[in-house]
């Protein structure tokens, strides 16, 4: 089904549900799909339409598959997958760390390294994780 058959005021509260549900700030997100920052709220807020190319580039920014945005169902968007690394998901279990807590680690490797490098980052091992881990613990969630 084409996008524009999609209600946008929907599209753009499970963008924001999804974004939100992920800790992710507007900004962070449009430079994660890179679209403009006035943009993206505007989507939120069902302001503007979006295009196909564009909720490619924000399904993207947000780690899940395009479906998830135009599921018929809440609870099928509010499933979207974030894919955990082995390494992390070895560390986490080491570390007897939350779902929550794991996530949040995620993504400030990702935030931290999309800040320092444009190139795509190396795997980390579990060592590397669990050394950040020892680095950040006190500015996590619950673990």
């Amino acid at each position: 089904m084409p996008a524009d058959r999609y209600d946008r005021g929907e599209i753009g509260r499970r963008i924001k549900r999804l974004r939100l549900a992920q800790r992710m700030t507007v900004q962070e997100l449009a430079r994660r799909a890179q679209i403009s920052p006035g943009y993206l709220s505007e989507v939120e807020r069902g302001l503007s339409a979006v295009s196909v190319d564009k909720m490619s580039q924000i399904a993207e920014g947000l780690g899940i598959a395009v479906d998830a945005l135009l599921a018929e169902d809440a609870d099928t968007a509010a499933q979207a997958v974030v894919e955990i690394p082995a390494a992390l998901s070895a560390a986490a279990e080491q570390l007897n760390l939350s779902h929550r807590a794991t996530l949040t680690l995620l993504h400030g490797r990702q935030s931290l390294t999309a800040r320092r490098s444009p190139e795509e980052p190396a795997e980390w091992g579990v060592e590397e994780w669990i050394k950040f881990y020892k680095q950040v613990q006190d500015y996590l969630p619950d673990s």
